[in-house]
């Protein structure tokens, strides 16, 4: 089966780029994969660390316990909110954000990505010499890595006709997520689904320029 590439410019691909959700089964090329992959590396990071992994998840085993994991941290967390004023409402936000993660096992790619444990920035550097009481740039300056690493992985399967996901919420259910996975040295961020879409979302509401920025 051949596969052809859409053109187009950077602000159309942003602008057209949706999460998706359901997929064809068709396996995308490797070759994609690995474009997509390489416009991620490409990604700025502070002192060109680049501390950003990206997990392929093809094994079946790895994949069956991740999602027992997720039905178990669900049942979990419904008995936790069993003796909660808001019980009612916390259940049913809990059982959208499950039905907004299990779907990604029904992908035919999902990726686990997240930063190495040894990363060690300026700020790091400065608590480690006592010179900072707390390292508390450490997490936000990898959380902005990974989130930068993304957008390129992202937006270049939107090029190629593929649809993507970014997944945070099964992190609340599988919070040994690592150990799962028999990953060291590496905190998960979140999993990236991917693969030829199966629906066209329509754009979802955006705010206003004038909402968002302001001259100072």
């Amino acid at each position: 089966m051949e596969h052809k590439r859409k053109a187009s410019s950077l602000e159309d691909l942003i602008n057209n780029r949706r999460s998706i959700r359901k997929y064809k089964p068709t396996m995308p090329p490797e070759e994609w994969i690995n474009s997509m992959l390489r416009c991620a590396l490409m990604a700025p990071s502070p002192s060109n660390s680049q501390p950003v992994r990206f997990f392929r998840i093809s094994s079946a085993g790895k994949r069956e316990n991740l999602y027992q994991a997720l039905v178990s941290g669900k049942q979990e967390l419904l008995r936790a909110i069993k003796s909660k004023k808001e019980a009612k409402r916390l259940k049913s936000l809990i059982n959208t954000y499950y039905r907004f993660s299990e779907f990604m096992f029904k992908a035919p790619i999902l990726f686990a990505a997240g930063t190495i444990a040894s990363y060690a920035g300026f700020s790091k550097k400065l608590f480690e010499e006592d010179i900072l009481t707390h390292n508390k740039r450490e997490e936000t300056n990898l959380d902005i890595t990974v989130g930068l690493a993304l957008k390129g992985f992202i937006l270049k399967g939107e090029e190629l006709g593929l649809g993507t996901c970014i997944l945070t919420g099964p992190l609340a259910f599988i919070p040994n997520v690592e150990e799962i996975l028999g990953i060291n040295d590496v905190r998960i961020k979140c999993f990236i689904t991917a693969g030829f879409p199966d629906e066209k979302p329509g754009m979802p509401p955006r705010k206003s320029i004038t909402e968002i920025f302001s001259e100072i």
